[in-house]
């Protein structure tokens, strides 16, 4: 991550915003996974009314290499301090308009809400006491996505070795899979 030469004035106004934003709701419907999650457009209009109360802006960059798409977020403060993101980079499955609109989409979507700290993702650790258990449940549906939606193994392996630097799915903790989980559903 890279800042300002300082950050007085925009950790003071990020932490405002944190105590005064809603996370943002569930609105549209994953018919394939049978569960909702918040739309781009749906973050934005939680978070925008928030920063802009507090002095809070934000600019987020794509970039698109030829295998990937990078987004980096900027948080901006009206006394000119800033906090950058590191590069967000997802590999591109699909090399046409829509593949690569998508995969900017789901990375700004990513990136914004985590250097705002906004919660948009379902939260499955609150519901089980058994993440042992949850994280089983999560790679057996990582594995029947790449089974239905036919992705080759090679492009999940390629999507976790660019994104985790592992190896194999079975060494990504819950909340990788988790990414996993909804980079194969943006797909």
């Amino acid at each position: 991550m890279n800042r300002s030469e300082t950050i007085t004035e925009i950790a003071k106004a990020l932490a405002k915003f944190q105590s005064e934003v809603s996370d943002p709701n569930r609105t549209k419907e994953n018919a394939f996974l049978k569960s909702k999650y918040v739309t781009l457009d749906s973050l934005l209009q939680a978070v925008r009314p928030v920063l802009a109360n507090n002095g809070l802006s934000f600019l987020q960059v794509p970039f698109t290499g030829a295998d990937v798409v990078s987004v980096t977020t900027m948080l901006l403060h009206e006394s000119g301090e800033w906090l950058e993101s590191d590069p967000f980079t997802l590999p591109l499955m699909k090399k046409d308009p829509q593949g690569v609109g998508s995969v900017v989409t789901y990375a700004r979507r990513y990136s914004l809400s985590s250097i705002l700290g906004v919660a948009w993702d379902e939260d499955d650790d609150a519901q089980s006491n058994n993440e042992t258990e949850l994280t089983k449940q999560i790679l057996h549906e990582v594995t029947e996505i790449v089974k239905v939606k036919g992705i080759p193994n090679e492009t999940v392996a390629s999507y976790i070795k660019t994104t985790f630097n592992k190896s194999s799915s079975k060494l990504l903790d819950l909340t990788e899979l988790k990414q996993v989980k909804s980079w194969l559903m943006s797909l």
